[in-house]
This record gives C-alpha cells, sequence and structure tokens, in this order.
C-alpha cells in the first residue's frame, strides 16, 4: 500500500483558503525561500551555513522575531532541472515582516559575530542564487518534525469551490489518520499550508502538505497495515469511495522529497 500512500497523501489532505483561514485564530505562517546553489559551492555553501546561517538564524528565534528555521536540501529532483536546490523556511507568530538590515543587524549581534549585514548578503549571494520567496499560512498540523527527517513536500491545486470541502476532509479524515501514523511511528509530522503569496487564479498550487518522515526507508517501505490503520481510524468510511471523493476535489501538481538538514527552535 505504500504506492498509494504516496499519492494518498496529496489527495486526502484537505486545503482551505486563505478568504477561509482568515476567519480561523491566527495559526501563524511561514516563508519559504527556494535557492539555486551555484557551480562548485557545495563545500563553502556547508561551511557559510555551519559558521553564519545557522548562528543568525537561532539569533532571530531567540529574539522571538521567528519561532523555528528549516534548512531542507532537495532529494529528489536534482540536477540543473531542479527548481530549488535547498528551502530556507522561517515561521513567524504573525504576518512576516520583511527581513532588512536592521533585523538582520540585531541576529548578527545576538548571534555574536563580526560582521555586516551587507558581508552576510554579499557572502549568501555569492554561493546561492534567490529563485523565490512564498508566504504560506499554516493551516493544521500533528506531530514535530525531528532533523534529520524526509519531507514529502505535496504541492495541490484547489479550484475556489472546493476549499470548504477540504476543510472537512482535513479535519475529519486525513489528521485523525495523520496522528495514527504518527503514533505508530510511520511519520514524524504531518501538516496543511494554504499559499498567501503570491496569489492569483493562474498559479500551479494553492496549497502544499507536508509528510515528515524518520528515514528515507520510511518514504518508499510498503505498509502492510495501511487499510487495516486506516479502517481502525475510521470504521464507518469505505476506503476507496472515501478516496473517490477527494480525487475529485484537487489535481495534484507535483511531489518533492527533501531532507531536513537544520532545525532550529528557541534555546
Amino acid at each position: 500500500m505504500k504506492l498509494e500512500r504516496l499519492f494518498l497523501t496529496a489527495a486526502v489532505a484537505a486545503a482551505i483558503s486563505f478568504q477561509l483561514a482568515a476567519q480561523q485564530p491566527n495559526p501563524g505562517y511561514h516563508t519559504v525561500a527556494c535557492f539555486k546553489l551555484k557551480p562548485d559551492s557545495s563545500a563553502a555553501f556547508h561551511k557559510f551555513e555551519t559558521d553564519d546561517l545557522a548562528k543568525v538564524a537561532q539569533g532571530r528565534v531567540d529574539d522571538g522575531e521567528l519561532t523555528s528555521y528549516y534548512l531542507l536540501r532537495s532529494v529528489f529532483p536534482q540536477g540543473e532541472s531542479a527548481q530549488c536546490d535547498y528551502l530556507v523556511v522561517a515561521f513567524f507568530p504573525q504576518m512576516p515582516h520583511a527581513f532588512g538590515a536592521e533585523q538582520l543587524q540585531a541576529a548578527i549581534r545576538k548571534a555574536g559575530l563580526s560582521l555586516t549585514p551587507d558581508d552576510y548578503f554579499k557572502h549568501r549571494d555569492a554561493l546561492l542564487k534567490l529563485i523565490s520567496v512564498s508566504v504560506f499560512q499554516n493551516q493544521t498540523f500533528a506531530g514535530a518534525a525531528k532533523k534529520g527527517d524526509y519531507f514529502q513536500v505535496n504541492y495541490m491545486r484547489v479550484a475556489n469551490d472546493n476549499f470548504s470541502d477540504y476543510l472537512a476532509l482535513e479535519k475529519n479524515v486525513w489528521k485523525p489518520f495523520a496522528e495514527a501514523l504518527i503514533k505508530d511511528g510511520k511519520e514524524d509530522a504531518w501538516s496543511v499550508n494554504v499559499l498567501a503569496m503570491p496569489s492569483g487564479s493562474d498559479l500551479p498550487y494553492q496549497v502544499v502538505t507536508v509528510d515528515a518522515y524518520p528515514g528515507m526507508d520510511a518514504v518508499f517501505q510498503d505498509d502492510p497495515q495501511f487499510l487495516e490503520r486506516f479502517k481502525k481510524v475510521h470504521p464507518e468510511r469505505e476506503f476507496g469511495t472515501t478516496i473517490e471523493r477527494f480525487e475529485k476535489l484537487r489535481t495534484q501538481a507535483r511531489v518533492e522529497l527533501y531532507a531536513l538538514e537544520e532545525l532550529i527552535t528557541a534555546h
């Protein structure tokens, strides 16, 4: 049932619109910055990440500007055709603000580093090319990711008329099942995130769901108890009929796999 799980994660994980989300208590936001590694920069980037990037991120977290920080390395796809080699994910308690020299200087001071904001950006830009930055509103989650986890990232396109149905499925179907998977050690975490910016009708996706697995084997290993676990969580639901309903409400744009190389939270 592993192949089904890879596709059903995207099919069942529900989405809600940014307008609907605004009616709920603020669950926080996160930004996702997509970076492409410049040629022959891998070793220098890892030194920069250890010496500067992670320390600045820790300073931002310790100051309360961020609640947590992830550095994700692309596993699939890879190579020149991959849009992103790394994702930098920064979680905010409120709507994110522009990260300028003043905020960076405060984080550098907190980290105890002897460099200027200009030095920091020049060093980063010599190693990485910034491709894009997106803002997401966190909708719901289960569990907690751990350093070394593998993130299956599911990008989904959802019509506006379907968002309310996805919200119901999110709460009533997939989240309880994700909690069961986490309890049984099949996953470490799961979340649903709605794209806030950029916005518009021509976007390739509006929702991203994430499954965090404790290792590469857990991503692809078959789960022989998949159906039994689903039936235990939802004894009133017929599996095939339930999945058919989900498949009518979404279009899966793509699935990518990332490794969580750095995880920073408050001390």
